[in-house]
């Protein structure tokens, strides 16, 4: 009894272990890395089995909403919101408040959710044939609209999940965060494989997978609430002073995040009417292939420095907060400009190694390489955004992002309606590296800005 207890006080200790931003950026770049390993295990195995072919286009396509919403509640928006508005209920009423706050936050989030997942279920049909993929064909489309349906379910857990992570992070607390990084794409794995050896599973196999990626999301976190003595229990309280701060803050932040990954959608759509045949699978491997620096890069680092740059600003500790970002944003930027040039070189050799086989052939390689060259031409500003919108947001400013994103996907969508003729599918990518780099200038100069006004005020 007495060595169990032991090793239950260890666990507790090591879950609840508070890490520096240097270390929270190893702990989150590793996971990253390994994720990324497996999500290159994942991707491969994917092409061989599905190729470009009619199922992968379709599963493609499904993906974009209940992964956009999802990336509304896990992508940061409400990890964001929740960080600033726990730290000021722990500083101003004590951990009993900040246990209120987390019990109002989690049951209100998942009622608003399962709403929205019942609208999009029945609403599914419509959006992809108008909005999602007009281009698909009768069966492609209906085998969208069932693949989605699928997905739309995991959305309840991914909100339960997310609140733990807000939870975890608000105290530095990083290592259980990681660990569900790492283990992301382990049901997809497994999904693939049941499509490969199990006959009549096909690609509902992987769109299961995805579902049981949110159940074992959830299992690794939530142990990391009752270290902490959390007991989330439902709790209803629209009038709440401290849960109406945290949706002014997640409203904005939430439609910011969404506009930017309805952008995914925006791809999608012009995918589907793109001239090149497989399109929209080779813009999907080149956008993977993309986001791996700028998750090892950008994601990790400002995931890591973001509760304290949110707490030197809850202390109006101006000095501190600017020289954190200061060094964060030159760390970032430098790490991806070496990395977009590594990428560009060694692109079509990566490639061919972990894509090319089976049913995605060399082709559809030549086509994902030069997409991906002109991804990464804008990989500096793309994690400079990363930084620039999380101090805007310890500042309690989530409207800029919001606006800057509206700007963006506008001009985005624009010039993708002007290139996608004369240029084909690579109009996609160079739409978002040009938009992007205007959107990063414009919230830097408004960060500059709210950081001088602080301080001439304070």
């Amino acid at each position: 009894m007495g060595q169990h207890s032991r090793t239950a006080s260890c666990r507790r200790s090591m879950i609840r272990r508070e890490f520096s931003i240097a270390e929270g950026t190893i702990l989150f770049t590793s996971a990253y890395v390994l994720s990324a390993g497996l999500g290159v295990v994942r991707q491969a195995l994917f092409n061989a089995e599905f190729g470009a072919g009619m199922e992968a286009s379709a599963y493609y396509a499904a993906f974009r909403l209940p992964d956009t919403i999802a990336s509304l509640i896990s992508g940061g928006a409400l990890s964001n919101a929740m960080i600033p508005a726990l730290l000021g209920a722990r500083r101003d009423a004590g951990d009993g408040a900040e246990q209120r706050l987390v019990s109002l936050a989690a049951t209100t989030l998942t009622v608003a959710t399962s709403l929205v997942v019942l609208i999009c279920v029945v609403c599914a049909p419509f959006f992809v044939q108008s909005v999602l993929a007009p281009g698909f064909d009768a069966e492609t489309a209906a085998l969208t609209v069932a693949l989605t349906r699928i997905m739309l379910a995991q959305l309840a857990l991914v909100v339960l999940a997310s609140v733990a992570i807000a939870v975890l992070n608000a105290r530095n607390q990083f290592l259980l965060t990681a660990i569900s990084i790492v283990t992301h794409n382990v049901t997809m794995i497994g999904g693939i494989l049941a499509a490969r050896f199990i006959p009549g599973i096909g690609i509902y196999g992987p769109t299961f997978g995805v579902l049981g990626d949110a159940i074992l999301q959830l299992a690794i976190l939530w142990p990391g609430l009752r270290a902490n003595r959390f007991r989330v229990r439902p709790a209803w309280n629209l009038r709440d002073t401290r849960l109406r701060r945290m949706v002014r803050l997640l409203a904005p932040n939430g439609l910011s995040s969404g506009v930017n990954y309805a952008g995914g959608i925006v791809d999608t759509a012009f995918a589907s009417l793109a001239r090149e045949p497989g399109a929209l699978p080779a813009l999907f491997n080149a956008g993977l292939l993309m986001g791996v620096p700028l998750r090892l890069i950008g994601v990790a680092l400002a995931q890591a420095a973001f509760p304290r740059i949110a707490a030197f600003a809850a202390r109006r500790e101006w000095a501190r907060m600017r020289r954190t970002l200061v060094g964060s944003l030159a760390v970032a930027t430098i790490l991806a400009i070496g990395c977009a040039f590594f990428l560009a070189l060694i692109g079509r050799p990566l490639v061919r190694l972990l894509f090319e086989r089976g049913r995605f052939d060399a082709a559809a390689g030549d086509l994902t390489t030069l997409l991906l060259v002109v991804y990464v031409a804008g990989l500096p500003v793309y994690v400079a955004t990363e930084v620039l919108t999380r101090g805007l947001i310890a500042l309690h400013d989530t409207q800029t992002p919001l606006a800057t994103n509206c700007v963006q996907l506008a001009g985005r969508s624009a010039l993708i309606w002007l290139w996608i003729e004369p240029w084909g599918v690579v109009a996609i990518p160079a739409a978002f590296a040009i938009t992007s780099a205007m959107e990063t200038i414009a919230l830097g100069g408004v960060l500059a800005w709210r950081m001088q006004r602080r301080n001439v005020e304070d």
